[in-house]
């Protein structure tokens, strides 16, 4: 079985590749830039592997509900929404926890916040997980960065079906006599 074809691992790559983008975006909006590119570059990378995770604890939680691995590349929206809120929580508490009771980060002024929590990581947790199922979901995102074809078949990991890749869609032959 190919690694590309385990959902996690299609979760891991899109993921951490999304949330990287999203935690260097938002940057700007903490405090820490006077501690130095390195601890603030360690820092993002750091988060952005916590949101990995976070991903990773959300859809085994959602696997375990429904009884299944395979609800992230089906069009059902139930376990897509449990899927988002599961992430959504925990970075809501974990914002909380990290800014008011260990104090771990600060948000800067230009952070708009609701109820004390920033709304950039709540902005990333309901923009980010829905784009890699997406991603997981999509031709382009079930194969990793591009095929390459000589002919014969390719087996789809995601849809799961044999399609030829010569160009030639050739029917059966009769058997000669």
């Amino acid at each position: 079985m190919p690694l590309w074809s385990i959902p996690e691992a299609r979760l891991v790559v899109w993921g951490g590749f999304l949330n990287g983008l999203w935690e260097l975006a938002q940057s700007p909006l903490y405090t820490d830039h006077d501690r130095g590119w390195w601890y603030v570059t360690w820092t993002r990378f750091h988060c952005t592997l916590g949101d990995v995770m976070i991903l990773l604890g959300a859809f085994w939680a959602v696997s375990l509900v429904f009884h299944s691995r395979s609800w992230a590349g089906a069009v059902r929206r139930t376990p897509q929404i449990v899927f988002v809120l599961a992430g959504l929580g925990y970075t809501v508490l974990s914002e909380w926890w990290n800014t008011t009771i260990r104090e771990s980060w600060q948000y800067a002024d230009a952070m708009p916040v609701c109820l004390g929590i920033g709304l950039s990581p709540i902005a990333q947790w309901i923009v980010v997980p829905p784009l890699v199922l997406l991603l997981i979901r999509s031709p382009a995102g079930s194969i990793p960065f591009q095929r390459h074809h000589s002919g014969g078949t390719l087996n789809d990991p995601v849809i799961g079906e044999e399609r030829s890749t010569s160009g030639n869609q050739e029917s059966p032959k009769e058997p000669s006599r």
